[in-house]
Protein backbone atom coordinates (compact mmCIF):
# COMPACT_ATOMS: atom_id res chain seq x y z
CA UNK A 1 0.00 0.00 0.00
CA UNK A 2 1.33 3.00 -0.84
CA UNK A 3 0.82 6.68 0.83
CA UNK A 4 -2.00 9.04 -0.31
CA UNK A 5 -2.38 13.13 0.40
CA UNK A 6 -3.70 12.31 3.62
CA UNK A 7 -0.67 10.53 4.88
CA UNK A 8 1.79 13.43 4.65
CA UNK A 9 -0.99 15.21 7.31
CA UNK A 10 -1.09 12.39 9.37
CA UNK A 11 3.19 11.72 9.39
CA UNK A 12 3.61 14.95 10.21
CA UNK A 13 0.74 15.45 12.91
CA UNK A 14 2.22 12.31 15.05
CA UNK A 15 5.50 13.39 14.35
CA UNK A 16 4.32 16.90 16.79
CA UNK A 17 3.05 14.18 19.19
CA UNK A 18 6.12 12.09 19.68
CA UNK A 19 8.18 15.13 19.85
CA UNK A 20 6.26 16.48 22.56
CA UNK A 21 6.19 13.46 24.52
CA UNK A 22 10.37 13.40 23.95
CA UNK A 23 11.18 16.28 25.70
CA UNK A 24 10.50 19.54 27.16
CA UNK A 25 12.95 21.71 25.30
CA UNK A 26 11.55 23.89 23.23
CA UNK A 27 14.59 24.52 21.46
CA UNK A 28 15.32 20.80 20.51
CA UNK A 29 11.78 20.52 19.85
CA UNK A 30 12.11 22.93 17.17
CA UNK A 31 15.31 21.23 15.73
CA UNK A 32 13.43 17.72 15.28
CA UNK A 33 10.19 19.40 13.76
CA UNK A 34 12.83 21.06 11.31
CA UNK A 35 14.88 18.39 10.59
CA UNK A 36 11.47 16.34 10.31
CA UNK A 37 10.21 18.75 7.77
CA UNK A 38 13.09 18.46 5.58
CA UNK A 39 12.79 14.30 6.02
CA UNK A 40 9.43 14.68 4.43
CA UNK A 41 10.15 16.94 1.61
CA UNK A 42 13.00 14.87 0.70
CA UNK A 43 11.20 11.44 0.83
CA UNK A 44 7.16 11.52 1.05
CA UNK A 45 6.55 10.51 -2.48
CA UNK A 46 3.71 8.71 -4.16
CA UNK A 47 6.08 5.64 -4.19
CA UNK A 48 6.49 5.83 -0.48
CA UNK A 49 4.67 2.92 2.11
CA UNK A 50 3.39 4.76 4.95
CA UNK A 51 4.70 1.83 7.38
CA UNK A 52 8.49 2.73 5.90
CA UNK A 53 7.86 6.36 5.97
CA UNK A 54 6.90 6.05 9.46
CA UNK A 55 9.25 4.06 11.01
CA UNK A 56 12.11 6.48 9.35
CA UNK A 57 10.11 9.37 11.28
CA UNK A 58 9.79 7.79 14.49
CA UNK A 59 13.95 6.68 14.00
CA UNK A 60 14.59 10.18 13.48
CA UNK A 61 12.08 11.13 16.77
CA UNK A 62 14.17 8.88 18.60
CA UNK A 63 17.86 9.84 17.70
CA UNK A 64 17.65 13.39 17.91
CA UNK A 65 15.44 13.59 21.29
CA UNK A 66 17.45 10.56 23.05
CA UNK A 67 14.19 9.03 24.20
CA UNK A 68 11.55 6.26 22.98
CA UNK A 69 8.55 8.57 23.32
CA UNK A 70 5.82 5.38 24.44
CA UNK A 71 7.84 3.88 26.61
CA UNK A 72 6.20 4.52 29.64
CA UNK A 73 2.46 4.59 27.76
CA UNK A 74 3.39 1.04 26.39
CA UNK A 75 4.16 -0.29 30.32
CA UNK A 76 0.61 1.72 31.50
CA UNK A 77 -0.91 -0.04 28.34
CA UNK A 78 0.11 -3.28 29.35
CA UNK A 79 -0.93 -2.95 33.20
CA UNK A 80 -4.36 -2.18 31.59
CA UNK A 81 -4.68 -5.23 29.76
CA UNK A 82 -3.71 -7.77 31.88
CA UNK A 83 -6.39 -5.79 34.20
CA UNK A 84 -9.09 -7.14 32.10
CA UNK A 85 -7.68 -10.70 30.59
CA UNK A 86 -9.19 -12.44 33.13
CA UNK A 87 -12.79 -11.14 32.21
CA UNK A 88 -12.40 -11.43 28.80
CA UNK A 89 -10.85 -14.80 29.37
CA UNK A 90 -14.66 -15.62 30.80
CA UNK A 91 -16.25 -14.66 28.06
CA UNK A 92 -14.45 -17.19 25.87
CA UNK A 93 -15.21 -19.97 28.03
CA UNK A 94 -18.65 -18.69 28.15
CA UNK A 95 -18.96 -20.08 24.71
CA UNK A 96 -21.11 -23.10 24.04
CA UNK A 97 -19.19 -24.23 20.83
CA UNK A 98 -15.56 -24.38 20.18
CA UNK A 99 -16.88 -22.55 16.80
CA UNK A 100 -17.80 -20.00 19.20
CA UNK A 101 -15.10 -19.86 21.29
CA UNK A 102 -12.94 -19.26 18.41
CA UNK A 103 -14.94 -16.66 16.96
CA UNK A 104 -15.53 -14.71 20.71
CA UNK A 105 -11.55 -14.95 20.47
CA UNK A 106 -11.06 -13.49 17.27
CA UNK A 107 -13.34 -10.76 17.91
CA UNK A 108 -11.34 -9.35 21.28
CA UNK A 109 -8.17 -9.74 18.92
CA UNK A 110 -10.17 -7.38 16.69
CA UNK A 111 -11.26 -5.14 20.09
CA UNK A 112 -7.69 -4.87 20.85
CA UNK A 113 -6.82 -3.39 17.63
CA UNK A 114 -9.91 -0.84 18.69
CA UNK A 115 -9.64 -0.03 22.05
CA UNK A 116 -7.33 2.87 23.27
CA UNK A 117 -5.18 1.41 26.33
CA UNK A 118 -2.77 4.09 26.97
CA UNK A 119 -5.63 6.42 28.53
CA UNK A 120 -4.83 7.85 32.09
CA UNK A 121 -7.40 5.94 34.71
CA UNK A 122 -9.09 4.24 32.22
CA UNK A 123 -10.95 1.06 33.47
CA UNK A 124 -13.49 -1.33 32.19
CA UNK A 125 -16.64 -3.26 33.51
CA UNK A 126 -17.16 -6.74 32.19
CA UNK A 127 -20.48 -5.22 31.20
CA UNK A 128 -18.54 -2.94 28.82
CA UNK A 129 -16.34 -5.18 27.63
CA UNK A 130 -19.66 -7.26 26.53
CA UNK A 131 -20.73 -3.68 24.63
CA UNK A 132 -17.44 -3.76 23.18
CA UNK A 133 -17.83 -7.12 21.73
CA UNK A 134 -21.07 -6.46 20.56
CA UNK A 135 -19.92 -3.23 18.76
CA UNK A 136 -16.99 -4.97 17.47
CA UNK A 137 -19.24 -7.81 15.63
CA UNK A 138 -21.64 -5.00 14.51
CA UNK A 139 -18.58 -3.32 13.39
CA UNK A 140 -17.31 -6.40 11.47
CA UNK A 141 -17.40 -5.35 7.66
CA UNK A 142 -15.50 -8.47 6.39
CA UNK A 143 -15.96 -11.55 8.13
CA UNK A 144 -13.56 -14.42 7.22
CA UNK A 145 -13.16 -16.03 10.80
CA UNK A 146 -14.95 -19.31 9.66
CA UNK A 147 -12.44 -19.28 7.34
CA UNK A 148 -9.66 -18.25 9.19
CA UNK A 149 -10.61 -21.25 11.98
CA UNK A 150 -10.21 -24.03 8.87
CA UNK A 151 -7.24 -22.59 7.95
CA UNK A 152 -5.32 -22.97 11.43
CA UNK A 153 -7.08 -26.56 11.92
CA UNK A 154 -4.66 -27.51 8.73
CA UNK A 155 -1.40 -26.35 9.16
CA UNK A 156 1.24 -27.09 12.35
CA UNK A 157 2.53 -23.92 12.49
CA UNK A 158 1.34 -20.54 13.05
CA UNK A 159 3.01 -16.96 12.78
CA UNK A 160 1.52 -14.15 14.60
CA UNK A 161 2.45 -10.66 14.29
CA UNK A 162 2.01 -8.80 16.97
CA UNK A 163 1.05 -5.06 16.84
CA UNK A 164 0.89 -2.40 19.91
CA UNK A 165 1.45 -2.70 23.60
CA UNK A 166 -2.02 -3.38 25.69
CA UNK A 167 -3.32 -5.08 22.25
CA UNK A 168 -0.53 -7.92 22.84
CA UNK A 169 -2.43 -9.34 26.03
CA UNK A 170 -5.48 -9.61 24.74
CA UNK A 171 -4.01 -11.44 21.52
CA UNK A 172 -2.93 -14.25 24.19
CA UNK A 173 -6.36 -15.54 23.85
CA UNK A 174 -6.78 -15.84 20.74
CA UNK A 175 -3.38 -17.90 20.72
CA UNK A 176 -4.62 -19.81 23.15
CA UNK A 177 -7.55 -20.43 20.70
CA UNK A 178 -5.13 -21.46 18.00
CA UNK A 179 -3.16 -23.93 19.79
CA UNK A 180 -6.66 -25.54 20.58
CA UNK A 181 -6.82 -26.68 17.13
CA UNK A 182 -3.24 -28.15 16.82
CA UNK A 183 -0.37 -25.75 15.29
CA UNK A 184 2.16 -24.38 17.56
CA UNK A 185 2.29 -20.37 17.50
CA UNK A 186 5.24 -18.54 17.14
CA UNK A 187 4.39 -14.69 18.12
CA UNK A 188 6.94 -11.80 16.94
CA UNK A 189 7.55 -8.75 17.84
CA UNK A 190 10.10 -5.64 17.41
CA UNK A 191 13.34 -5.60 17.92
CA UNK A 192 13.33 -2.19 18.97
CA UNK A 193 10.92 0.45 20.11
CA UNK A 194 9.49 2.01 17.06
CA UNK A 195 5.69 4.09 17.81
CA UNK A 196 3.88 1.84 20.08
CA UNK A 197 4.42 -1.67 19.15
CA UNK A 198 5.47 -4.37 21.25
CA UNK A 199 8.96 -5.58 22.03
CA UNK A 200 10.57 -8.42 23.16
CA UNK A 201 10.24 -6.13 26.78
CA UNK A 202 6.58 -5.94 26.45
CA UNK A 203 6.60 -9.82 25.56
CA UNK A 204 8.14 -10.52 29.06
CA UNK A 205 6.18 -8.00 30.37
CA UNK A 206 2.64 -9.38 29.86
CA UNK A 207 3.86 -13.16 30.62
CA UNK A 208 3.72 -13.53 27.11
CA UNK A 209 5.92 -17.23 26.59
CA UNK A 210 3.30 -18.97 28.83
CA UNK A 211 1.33 -18.65 26.21
CA UNK A 212 3.17 -18.85 22.76
CA UNK A 213 5.26 -21.41 21.96
CA UNK A 214 8.02 -19.56 21.10
CA UNK A 215 8.30 -15.87 20.82
CA UNK A 216 10.50 -14.42 17.67
CA UNK A 217 11.29 -11.07 17.12
CA UNK A 218 11.17 -9.10 13.24
CA UNK A 219 15.35 -7.84 13.70
CA UNK A 220 14.30 -4.50 13.11
CA UNK A 221 12.85 -1.65 15.09
CA UNK A 222 10.27 -0.85 11.89
CA UNK A 223 6.69 -0.34 11.53
CA UNK A 224 4.65 -3.70 10.01
CA UNK A 225 7.07 -6.07 8.33
CA UNK A 226 10.22 -4.56 6.44
CA UNK A 227 12.37 -7.51 4.80
CA UNK A 228 14.63 -4.99 3.81
CA UNK A 229 15.38 -4.20 7.39
CA UNK A 230 14.88 -7.61 8.92
CA UNK A 231 17.12 -10.18 9.93
CA UNK A 232 18.31 -13.05 8.01
CA UNK A 233 16.48 -15.31 10.93
CA UNK A 234 13.18 -13.35 10.74
CA UNK A 235 13.25 -13.76 6.64
CA UNK A 236 13.50 -17.28 6.96
CA UNK A 237 10.61 -17.94 9.35
CA UNK A 238 8.91 -15.57 7.47
CA UNK A 239 9.24 -16.89 4.13
CA UNK A 240 8.32 -20.62 5.22
CA UNK A 241 5.51 -19.38 7.40
CA UNK A 242 2.39 -22.02 6.71
CA UNK A 243 -0.42 -19.61 7.76
CA UNK A 244 0.41 -15.91 9.50
CA UNK A 245 -2.18 -13.81 11.49
CA UNK A 246 -1.26 -10.17 11.24
CA UNK A 247 -2.97 -7.50 13.62
CA UNK A 248 -3.46 -4.12 12.51
CA UNK A 249 -2.63 -1.35 9.78
CA UNK A 250 1.31 -1.29 9.90
CA UNK A 251 1.47 -4.78 9.28
CA UNK A 252 -1.39 -4.69 6.59
CA UNK A 253 0.46 -0.97 5.16
CA UNK A 254 3.38 -2.93 4.62
CA UNK A 255 2.67 -6.87 3.51
CA UNK A 256 0.32 -5.56 0.78
CA UNK A 257 3.53 -4.31 -1.02
CA UNK A 258 4.13 -7.52 -1.88
CA UNK A 259 1.97 -10.70 -2.76
CA UNK A 260 1.46 -13.60 -0.01
CA UNK A 261 3.13 -16.55 0.39
CA UNK A 262 0.86 -18.13 2.45
CA UNK A 263 -2.71 -17.57 3.45
CA UNK A 264 -2.29 -14.46 5.85
CA UNK A 265 -5.01 -13.40 8.20
CA UNK A 266 -5.48 -9.89 8.84
CA UNK A 267 -6.78 -8.58 11.81
CA UNK A 268 -7.57 -4.98 11.95
CA UNK A 269 -9.66 -1.69 12.67
CA UNK A 270 -9.97 0.71 9.48
CA UNK A 271 -8.66 3.70 11.98
CA UNK A 272 -7.55 6.32 8.62
CA UNK A 273 -9.62 6.93 5.76
CA UNK A 274 -6.14 5.50 3.53
CA UNK A 275 -6.05 1.93 5.03
CA UNK A 276 -10.20 1.65 4.91
CA UNK A 277 -10.34 2.71 0.91
CA UNK A 278 -7.17 0.59 0.54
CA UNK A 279 -9.43 -2.27 1.58
CA UNK A 280 -12.99 -0.87 -0.01
CA UNK A 281 -14.88 -0.57 3.28
CA UNK A 282 -15.60 2.75 5.11
CA UNK A 283 -13.63 3.93 8.06
CA UNK A 284 -13.89 2.91 11.82
CA UNK A 285 -14.84 -0.79 11.13
CA UNK A 286 -13.68 -3.89 11.73
CA UNK A 287 -11.78 -6.48 9.01
CA UNK A 288 -11.19 -9.66 9.37
CA UNK A 289 -9.83 -11.00 6.17
CA UNK A 290 -7.76 -13.63 4.18
CA UNK A 291 -5.09 -12.50 1.98
CA UNK A 292 -4.20 -15.93 -0.35
CA UNK A 293 -1.66 -16.63 -2.47
CA UNK A 294 -2.28 -16.07 -5.98
CA UNK A 295 -2.38 -18.73 -8.62
CA UNK A 296 0.22 -18.79 -10.83
CA UNK A 297 -1.01 -17.99 -14.31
Amino acid sequence: MKVTLECAHCLLKRAVNQITLATDDPDLRMKVVEAMTKFLGENFNGDAVPSHIGTDRDLLVQKMTGTDPYKELKHQSNEMALSILPELQKLVDESDSPQQRFRTATLIAAAANAIEFDVAGREFSLSELRLILENVESDLVIDQVDEFREYAKDVSEVLYLMDNAGEIVLDMILIGEIKRLGPRVVAVVKSGPVLNDATMIDAIDVGLAECADEISETGAAAIGVNLDRSSETFKSVFASAELIVAKGMGNYESLTEFNPTCPTIHILRTKCAPVAEHIGVPRNKNVVMIRAPQEPR
